[in-house]
């Protein structure tokens, strides 16, 4: 299971190998009004917005959206785009002082609410410490909550979304099915808030995936694991000759397969359930037969090097593993191969054939 050594130079049987790398929910957030440095350059963390309350937070929009460029940007910034997140959640806090201390009598415009909680996010993912964290995922949330809440709120999707991404890296801190139910509740009203079927199909395919991330990422226990594989398994199927990226759609789906089959591995990585196992990895693998891309071919061989370990007869199971390294061969022409599967190839091909009990 991940975190256990699968690729020890023992070809005999690397039940449950899937130390793939599960990617990251989006990063979002950041605490309350944490105290924060001035800089005298361009990533300046205090910011002074000057004008009225619209103007202001078109440029507190701004910043946020430059610390977001910052993030995902091949450098991988870290350090600016916290600078330019902690520089976000100061404004937002004075902006929000003022506000009060005017007494306006009617809260700030959802957008500001949405930003300010966005900022939170982010930051508890990116730089706050581990006894932080779920402080700034719980500011997070009524910020957003206060986005959601207000009348005539025109972005409600992204701001369930938002609230989704929150709700599951708390089930994370909690192991608490509450906050998986109220992640998968926010999810869904996300993906009904969206109009173009297209752009629909491309965000519950991501939806889907973000969830299976976490459900791969061993971070919860079996029961909340498990209603976030059914549930981006339901979403998958529903996409399936309709997502117009028909690769991507079952890659995931296959990935909820194996997620499934996988929790029929017991403690000491013996199947509880071989025919059940064998039928979804079965499934899972087929999807994937004409996968292309290395992230669908590196899942298509760790599924065959399982289809493997399920099987009683040596020859079968020397053919699915030889397949498997054939196919981690073709994700590995196509650039960096996770290190655990170019352990396999070379424990496959080099190492030791007897099996051991």
């Amino acid at each position: 299971m991940a975190g256990e050594d699968t690729t020890a130079p023992k070809r005999k049987r690397p039940l449950g190998l899937k130390a793939r790398s599960a990617k990251k929910a989006n990063t979002e957030e950041a605490p309350n009004t944490p105290a924060v440095a001035d800089f005298a350059d361009e990533n300046t963390a205090t910011v002074m917005l000057r004008g009225d309350d619209a103007n202001e937070i078109d440029e507190l929009e701004g910043i946020f959206e430059s610390a977001l460029e910052a993030i995902a940007s091949s450098d991988s910034d870290d350090e600016r785009a916290t600078t330019l997140l902690r520089g976000t959640v100061h404004e937002s806090d004075r902006l929000l002082r003022l506000h009060d201390t005017a007494d306006a009598g009617t809260p700030l415009e959802p957008r500001f609410y949405f930003i300010y909680g966005s900022a939170l996010f982010n930051l508890a993912e990116l730089a706050a410490r581990p006894d932080e964290k779920r402080t700034y995922l719980e500011l997070a949330q009524h910020r957003l909550e206060q986005a959601l809440a207000a009348e005539g709120e025109p972005v409600a999707g992204r701001v369930c979304l938002a609230l989704a991404k929150v709700e599951l890296e708390l089930a994370a801190e909690d192991n608490a099915q509450a906050h998986v139910e109220g992640a998968l509740r926010m999810l869904d009203r996300a993906l009904a808030a969206s109009e173009a079927p297209d752009a629909a199909h491309a965000e519950a395919l991501a939806a889907a995936d973000m969830v299976l991330s976490l459900a791969d990422s061993q971070r919860l226990p079996a029961q909340p694991s498990a209603a976030l594989v059914a549930w981006g398994e339901a979403r998958a199927r529903e996409l399936v000759g309709r997502q117009p990226d028909a690769e991507a759609n079952a890659c995931v789906l296959a990935r909820a397969l194996w997620l499934r089959a996988s929790a029929l591995l017991d403690a000491d990585d013996e199947i509880a359930d071989r025919g059940a196992f064998v039928e979804l990895l079965g499934e899972a693998s087929e999807l994937l037969a004409a996968a292309s891309s290395s992230d669908a071919l590196a899942l298509r061989g760790e599924i065959e090097i399982n289809l493997g370990n399920a099987q009683d007869d040596e020859a079968e199971m020397e053919k699915l593993y030889g397949r498997a390294v054939a196919t981690f061969r073709q994700a590995q022409a196509q650039g960096e191969l996770p290190e655990q599967f170019v352990q396999f190839i070379d424990d496959f091909e080099n190492g030791d054939s007897s099996d051991e009990d």
